[in-house]
């Protein structure tokens, strides 16, 4: 949909109302999704983005696989060994986790779990939308899991 405004500012409100309630909702969406932020940082005075994240992901039933797919250069690049091995155990189990274990360098790792977590759907805790039955350390914005994930070195 191609929206055009009117080229005078004061004209705005006046066009706006004339417009269809579909176009009108349209605006609506893209300003709302505009002034959400869920990114968390560790030291913030913002604790509810996640949160409220989570809720408007769970109002529109938004389907994190349909927009995000976990890959090596999604995310097993930009998080440590570890944290990999970790998150191919989680997707697929122990026996994939010893396959990136093996692997001699980083690198041979992220390839390793780029194929075995491909098309599996699972997908990293920053991108997850919480259920809608959180545990308060969820609501505190924490994950009970955060420890099992380190961050990578800088």
């Amino acid at each position: 949909m191609v929206i055009t405004f009117p080229g005078n500012p004061a004209d705005l409100f006046d066009w706006l109302m004339e417009q269809p309630q579909d176009t009108v909702l349209s605006l609506l969406a893209f300003g709302a999704a505009h002034s959400v932020n869920a990114v968390e940082k560790k030291f913030t005075e913002r604790k509810k983005g996640i949160e409220q994240a989570n809720q408007l992901g769970h109002a529109l039933k938004v389907h994190m696989p349909d927009w995000f797919e976990t890959t090596g250069d999604s995310y097993f690049k930009h998080v440590n060994r570890t944290t990999i091995e970790l998150a191919v155990a989680e997707a697929k189990g122990s026996e994939a986790e010893l396959s990136v274990r093996a692997a001699a360098k980083k690198s041979e790792a992220v390839a390793i779990a780029d194929r075995i977590v491909a098309g599996s759907g699972w997908l990293p805790f920053p991108v997850r939308l919480a259920s809608p039955e959180v545990g308060p350390e969820i609501e505190a914005g924490r994950n009970p899991d955060d420890s099992q994930f380190p961050e990578a070195a800088e």
